[in-house]
């Protein structure tokens, strides 16, 4: 009976650590665990194709989302200021909306209106640059200045007869902040009700989650509202300061079209580490054409230094305090959201990954509702040395199991039930009673636990 009731208990399937099924002799605990990862990571990964599906389809719906969201955000320290002057809640909002859309309406029509005066300027400009380059290759000996000549009237073809095409893309960059490509009409009525009744339809989305976890919520978003807008307000001014510095440049340069390419440089400046030195670099590309090597040179250290004073200096004062990502992480989150939406995506990706960045650094309890750790002078990120011996805990419990002569227990249970325990003389005197002092100096089989139906019941005096 007892050996029946060992064989039948070694033979149920046991739960190693973490509650895996393990069938022994049959699937390798290790297969077992790499399929669990592989089907799960596939569900994610179709949820968030799917996902990435619907936002295509309504596109039109979640890009003002976002962008009301980031105009909400930048203009709400507006808002606050005209509410602390005793104005109501409605008026403050009108007021703002209007004085943004004076702002940016004006600043689009200064635009307009310096591309459109400089344009004819630049081509005369790069005219008489190639002029002056074909004057030096007929200095040089050995050379052919009819490509040149074929090459300069082609460029200067091709700039006449799209002149107004260019300059019309110069404005749609230019004014792509106001009208937001989707639709300026949605933009502006979500703008309105986010900066009117923000806090009471983030009350009613909180609402909509169980009781047990509405205050985490609640806190999570302020989190992310607290890094949106500080990221908003931050990289606004952060992009003023580029778009001026650039825009001074320029015009003391004497190039033209000093106007629209800071307000370039200025849109540009929203995409992080990359923005402002590609719009940038077209700034020097034009300086280069217009004025010669000396001034492209010119305009060149001024986009690198301006790079290194917003890597080292700008970003960690005005934006750092609010938003604390890795430059890892910058690179990435920029990469995935312009693959994923193109230059929409890069704009939207560092907030959107520093807004869910900080909510679950809430929710998991690592930092507080003003963004600071729970634990002071944690360095989550310090390095530790590796450990001498640390399987996985799956292979950790099949070690423990195992004894010294490598034997498992379940190798030694059954040794115990071989023909030395339950054979002919098991039963005998060596077996049981005076027999085990007898068989000390022997090989003696480790003791084993009694069978389920042997033990004694607990409950029993």
């Amino acid at each position: 009976m007892a050996t029946a009731s060992r064989a039948g208990k070694n033979d149920r399937t046991h739960r190693p650590h973490g509650g895996i099924v393990r069938l022994p002799g049959v699937v390798p605990a290790s297969l077992v665990v790499a399929a669990g990862w592989c089907w799960r990571l596939l569900v994610v990964a179709g949820a968030f194709l799917a996902l990435s599906a619907l936002f295509t389809k309504l596109y039109l719906v979640v890009l003002p989302v976002f962008f009301a969201l980031l105009l909400a955000a930048l203009l709400h320290p507006l808002v606050a200021l005209l509410r602390r002057l005793r104005f109501t809640r409605p008026l403050a909002t009108w007021i703002t909306i209007v004085v943004a859309l004076v702002v940016l309406g004006g600043v689009g029509w200064f635009v307009e209106r310096q591309a459109s005066a400089n344009y004819a300027s630049m081509v005369n400009q790069v005219e008489d640059l190639f002029n002056e380059a074909k004057r030096y290759v007929d200095v040089l000996p050995g050379t052919n200045s009819d490509q040149l000549q074929q090459l300069q009237q082609q460029l200067v073809d091709a700039l006449r007869k799209n002149s107004q095409t260019i300059a019309s893309g110069v404005i749609t960059v230019g004014t792509a902040a106001v009208e937001l490509i989707t639709g300026l009409i949605v933009t502006l009525f979500l703008t309105f009700f986010f900066l009117d009744e923000g806090d009471r339809i983030w009350s009613w989305l909180v609402r909509l989650f169980p009781a047990s976890v509405q205050v985490s919520v609640r806190g999570a978003g302020y989190r992310a509202w607290h890094v949106l807008s500080g990221w908003v307000v931050g990289t606004a001014i952060i992009a003023l300061i580029h778009g001026v510095v650039i825009g001074l440049v320029l015009f003391f340069l004497g190039v033209p079209l000093a106007v629209p390419l800071a307000v370039l440089v200025f849109i540009g400046s929203f995409i992080p580490i990359i923005g402002a030195f590609l719009f940038g670099g077209l700034a020097v590309l034009v300086a280069l054409i217009t004025q010669g090597p000396v001034a492209g040179l010119i305009m060149l250290a001024v986009l690198i230094v301006e790079d290194q004073l917003e890597a080292h200096l700008f970003q960690p004062l005005i934006v750092g305090r609010a938003v604390k990502l890795h430059p890892v992480v910058i690179v990435l989150s920029l990469t995935g959201g312009a693959l994923v939406a193109g230059v929409f995506g890069a704009i939207l990706a560092i907030p959107i990954v520093a807004s869910v960045h900080a909510s679950v650094k809430y929710l998991t309890g690592v930092e507080d509702l003003h963004g600071q750790p729970r634990r002071a002078g944690e360095d989550r990120m310090k390095p530790e040395p590796p450990a001498e011996y640390a399987p996985l805990p799956l292979y950790a419990n099949r070690s423990a199991e195992t004894g010294r002569d490598g034997k498992t227990n379940n190798d030694l249970v059954t040794s115990a039930d071989g023909p030395g325990a339950d054979g002919p003389g098991a039963d005998g005197p060596g077996a049981d009673g005076a027999g085990d002092e007898g068989s000390s100096g022997g090989n003696e089989s480790p003791p084993t636990e009694p069978a389920e139906d042997d033990r004694p019941d607990p409950q029993s005096p």
